[in-house]
């Protein structure tokens, strides 16, 4: 009955490695993207969502500036109207009319008068004349057209053009250091996107080599336990170290789906994008060397926050030109002309020069109060300065350490690893010898996937700690 099961328990095995073998070789033929960190950097700043939108506010800054120094020119503009209305007038008209009088040499009106001199009024209370002029009115108007040019130009502002156009201009900086920020950052994320996916990688081909080593093992006790050289508990040891290392392929499969899925994702692929990473893990002897600390201040988020402070400063400036007096002169020239059917054309033009002059008398505690923030505002952007400068300086530290720690780990998971293969050839030769129990074969094993898969994590990790103090020193 025992014999059934191992033959059947072999029999699994053999069949799982064949359909493990077939599915790696349909894998193979896949079409899938060979990467490189090259090709996943260049992917990653060509299609990032994240720098295309860096990159569209820096355009909208550059704009702005634009915008800002037009301010110190005039302003010209051009105007015109033209009406047409066909608009006839027809009115018959009596005028009043005047006579000499030679005592005084000039036109009095023609009045009528009672025998006490006084003037006789019409009915309408108005007063009545000897004689009217008749004057009949026929006007047809066919349009009118109306045409202008002017300039103006702002002489005193309060300062406030010279504040906004400095305002523009730290606006246009510090979308540049953002758009080198994100760009920075996304380089740091790719890398450490494509290492995970490196590390992960290399942790499933040891998985397997340890799941096939298991398997020979299962394989080698199965025919001992034939010929009844071990019993049965020995068998289920390697059966039950077997299927766990079965499990932790199976886990190390489904890491590499979602890594490779989190790099496709930075290298703006579809999520599903078959990967191929053909890399090696290692470091230079230059590369462990001790590398300097950056300073705070050339940290692109201390200019940031630097730059911030001063847009605060100028805001002051821009808050208190409001209140100050403004002054201005517009230039103007205007041509008008009326149409008319049964009358020579009007037709007027002319030069004109206008001055202004706002002097804000007050306001009831509004400009003192816009001030007061105004001026909160830059306090608290300087206090925010000073609190990153020693928060930047202490992730420089860090970033330093934690690469120099990282080597060092490399070092001793490397001896680790070393150790680790002699202790498991050895055990294995003690085995076959029938020295040691097959206990300790299986733990010897176990150590070495595990010493292999520490200096996987160390090598990775000092790749992430590497490219996160280039990131934090501007390299």
């Amino acid at each position: 009955m025992y014999c059934k099961i191992i033959f059947g328990w072999l029999l699994f095995w053999g069949l799982s490695g064949a359909l493990q073998a077939q599915e790696d070789a349909l894998r193979d033929r896949e079409d899938t993207l060979r990467v490189t960190l090259e090709l996943s950097r260049r992917l990653a700043l060509e299609n990032n969502e994240s720098l295309k939108i860096a990159e569209e506010t820096l355009h909208k800054a550059e704009g702005e500036k634009m915008a800002a120094r037009s301010a110190r020119l005039p302003n010209i503009s051009a105007s015109g109207y033209a009406l047409y209305n066909k608009n006839e007038l027809q009115e018959e008209l009596y005028l009043p009319t005047q006579v000499f009088d030679p005592a005084t040499g000039e036109l009095v009106p023609n009045l009528v008068l009672d025998p006490s001199g006084n003037p006789v009024p019409g009915p309408d209370g108005t007063p009545l004349f000897q004689s009217y002029a008749y004057l009949p009115l026929d006007i047809t108007l066919r349009g009118a057209a109306l045409a202008g040019v002017s300039a103006e130009q702002p002489l005193y502002s309060g300062g406030r053009i010279a504040a906004a156009n400095k305002m523009a201009q730290l606006g246009e900086k510090m979308a540049l250091t953002n758009r080198d920020q994100e760009r920075s950052r996304l380089l740091f994320e790719t890398d450490r996107a494509y290492y995970t996916y490196l590390a992960v990688q290399s942790k499933l081909h040891t998985a397997r080599e340890y799941k096939a080593l298991l398997g020979e093992l299962v394989k080698t006790v199965g025919d001992s336990y034939e010929t009844g050289m071990v019993n049965r508990n020995e068998v289920l040891k390697v059966q039950v170290k077997y299927n766990d290392a079965a499990l932790q392929v199976q886990r190390a499969e489904t890491g590499l789906k979602l890594a490779g899925m989190s790099l496709c994702r930075l290298m703006g692929l579809d999520l599903h994008t078959p990967l191929r990473v053909e890399d090696s893990l290692h470091i230079e002897d230059q590369d462990r060397t001790t590398r300097p600390s950056a300073s705070a201040t050339e940290r692109r988020e201390y200019r940031l926050l630097e730059n911030k402070a001063e847009l605060a400063r100028e805001n002051i400036k821009l808050v208190r030109g409001a209140y100050l007096p403004q002054a201005g002169v517009a230039v103007g020239y205007s041509w008008l002309m009326v149409d008319r059917q049964d009358a020579d054309n009007f037709s007027s033009h002319g030069l004109s020069i206008m001055a202004t002059l706002k002097i804000p008398l007050t306001t009831f505690g509004e400009g003192k109060g816009k001030m007061a923030a105004a001026r909160a505002e830059y306090n608290i952007r300087e206090q925010e300065l000073l609190q990153a400068q020693k928060l930047l300086q202490l992730e420089n530290e860090q970033a330093r350490l934690y690469l120099a720690d990282a080597a060092s780990r490399v070092e001793i998971a490397r001896e680790a690893l070393l150790q680790a293969e002699e202790n498991r050839r050895v055990s294995k030769d003690h085995y076959e010898l029938g020295m040691e129990p097959i206990v300790d074969l299986l733990e010897a094993n176990a150590q070495w996937q595990k010493a292999a898969g520490d200096l996987t994590d160390a090598l990775i990790d000092y790749k992430i700690q590497e490219s996160n103090y280039l990131r934090v020193s501007n390299q």
